[in-house]
C-alpha cells in the first residue's frame, strides 16, 4: 500500500477513560501513557511524550539506493527536484521542476525514459508544474501551474490534461488519496476586492477529468499571505491549515498554530482529534534578522533588483510564535507522520549560512503517530532529506549534499513489531 506528501467540531467532554491493558498494549513492547476519551462520539486521544515503542523496537532506517550524479551523465543530473513518487513495479518517477520534465528510473535505479519538457503545448511542462503523484493505474499525475493544467502521463499511450480551473481557487497544496483520486485545497481571492475574498478554504476531490467528487474539508483560511489596498503583505508563521490524506481514505487536518489534529472518515465525519504536548516558542528578533538577511540573500542570488527585495523585504510580517510543526504526511500502516521544526538557536554559524527557509524549516525529527491516534515514537531522518512517498517498508525523497546537489535516496523503513491498524 502507497500513501503520501474547516472542519471544525465543538466539542463537549462527556467522559475521560485512561487507556490500560490489553487495549492499550501497542504490541511494539510499551503500555500507552496518555488518555482515549470520547466526546459527543469523538474519540479524544491526548498523547503525552512517552511513545508506544521501546528501545528495541523503534522505527529506524537504512540507505538502500541514491539517483544522481553531481556531474556526467544529463540523465542523472537534477536541477530542482519538486517531487517524487513510486509506481506499482517499484519504477521511481522524478519532476525536475528546472528541467521542466519527469525522469523515470527504475527500482535500481538505472535512467528508464523522460516526459515533458519546457513549453506549453501538448504534453510539455512549465517551471511552475509543483509536484507529482504515481496515481490511479501507474498515471503519472503532474499540476501544472504556469501550463494551468493538469497533466497525465499514462503507462502507455498518449498523454492528456485537464484545466487547472483558477475560479475553484488558486491552488495552495496537492496530494493523492490511497484510491488515486486527486485532492488539492484551493483559496479563493478577489484580487481587485481584497474584502470579498472567502474566509476559508476548500479541499476538494477531483477525477481525472477534472470533475469535482467531493468537498473534504473548509479550513479557515492561513494568514501567510493577504492582499491589501497597499499590495500584499507576507506574515511568515503565521497559522495556515495543514493536512495530509491517509489510509482508508482518511484525511488528517490542523492548523499548524497547535498541535491538535482532526482526522475524518470517507465519510467526511470527524472521527477523532489527536492532541500532543507542545509549548508555543516565541520569534525572537535574533530569528526575525537571520530569516531577513536569508531571504535578502537569496533574492540577490536569483538577480532580483535591490528595489524589488526593499519592497518584498517591508511587506513582510512576523507572527509572535514559531509554528506547531512543520508539515504533515501520511505514513505505512495508516500512520500519521508530523515533522518538527528546526530550532534555528541549535544551529551553527555555517548551518545558518546553509538554511533555506522554504526548504529547511523542518528538522530531521519526525513524530508518528499509529492509525488510532497514539503517538508511537520518534523518526529521525538524515538531515537534509525531504520525504515525499512512502510504500509498507520503504521511503522515496530528495536529499540534498553540502553543495545543494540534489539526489533522490531510497530507504528501507524497519516498523518493528506491529499492532493492529485499528
Amino acid at each position: 500500500m502507497r500513501t503520501r506528501a474547516a472542519v471544525f467540531a465543538g466539542l463537549t467532554t462527556l467522559a475521560s477513560l485512561a487507556a490500560c491493558g490489553g487495549d492499550a498494549d501497542s504490541g511494539s513492547g510499551a503500555e500507552f501513557a496518555g488518555v482515549i476519551r470520547d466526546s459527543a462520539g469523538v474519540q479524544i486521544v491526548d498523547n503525552t511524550q512517552d511513545g508506544l515503542w521501546s528501545d528495541d523496537a523503534g522505527w529506524s532506517t537504512e540507505e538502500l539506493l541514491t539517483i544522481g550524479e553531481a556531474a556526467g551523465d544529463p540523465d542523472y543530473q537534477f536541477g530542482q527536484i519538486a517531487a517524487v513518487d513510486v509506481l506499482t513495479d517499484g519504477r521511481v518517477a522524478v519532476l525536475d521542476q528546472q528541467a521542466q520534465r519527469v525522469q523515470v528510473y527504475g527500482a535500481d535505479g538505472v535512467y528508464r525514459e523522460s516526459f515533458g519538457g519546457p513549453g506549453n503545448g501538448p504534453g510539455e511542462l512549465s517551471p511552475q508544474a509543483i509536484t507529482l503523484f504515481a496515481g490511479r493505474g501507474d498515471t503519472i499525475v503532474v499540476p501544472d501551474m504556469g501550463n494551468q493544467r493538469i497533466t497525465l502521463i499514462p503507462p502507455e499511450g498518449e498523454g492528456t490534461s485537464f484545466p487547472l480551473n483558477m475560479e475553484q481557487g488558486i491552488p495552495m497544496g496537492f496530494d493523492m488519496a490511497e484510491s488515486g483520486t486527486l485532492v488539492s485545497q484551493r483559496r479563493v481571492m478577489n484580487f481587485t476586492d481584497p474584502a470579498a475574498s472567502t474566509d476559508n478554504d476548500i479541499v476538494l476531490a477531483q477525477s481525472y477529468d477534472g470533475t469535482i467528487l467531493d468537498t473534504l474539508l473548509t479550513p479557515r483560511r492561513g494568514g501567510s499571505f493577504e492582499m491589501t489596498s497597499g499590495g500584499p503583505r507576507f506574515t511568515l508563521f503565521a497559522p495556515e491549515p495543514q493536512w495530509a490524506t491517509l489510509g482508508r481514505e482518511r484525511i488528517a487536518y490542523a492548523s499548524n498554530d497547535a498541535y491538535r489534529i482532526s482526522v475524518y472518515g470517507p465519510d467526511g465525519a470527524l472521527e477523532r482529534v489527536v492532541t500532543f504536548p507542545n509549548q508555543p516558542r516565541p520569534v525572537t528578533e535574533d530569528d526575525r534578522r537571520v530569516i531577513l538577511d536569508l531571504v535578502r540573500s537569496s533574492m540577490e542570488d536569483n538577480g532580483v533588483p535591490a528595489q524589488a527585495i526593499d519592497q518584498m523585504v517591508s511587506s513582510m510580517a512576523f507572527a509572535d510564535n514559531w509554528p506547531a510543526f512543520a508539515r504533515l504526511r501520511g505514513g505505512p500502516h495508516g500512520t500519521l507522520w508530523v515533522q518538527r521544526l528546526r530550532d534555528l538557536s541549535s544551529m551553527s554559524d555555517d548551518e545558518i549560512e546553509n538554511w533555506n527557509p522554504q526548504l529547511d524549516q523542518g528538522g530531521p525529527h519526525w513524530d508518528v503517530f499509529e492509525a488510532d491516534g497514539r503517538y508511537g515514537g520518534t523518526v529521525e531522518l538524515p538531515s537534509r532529506f525531504t520525504p515525499f512517498a512512502f510504500t509498507v517498508d520503504r521511503i522515496y525523497g530528495v536529499f540534498r549534499d553540502e553543495f545543494d546537489v540534489q539526489y533522490v535516496r531510497v530507504y528501507e523503513l524497519e516498523t518493528g513489531p506491529r499492532p493492529d491498524d485499528s
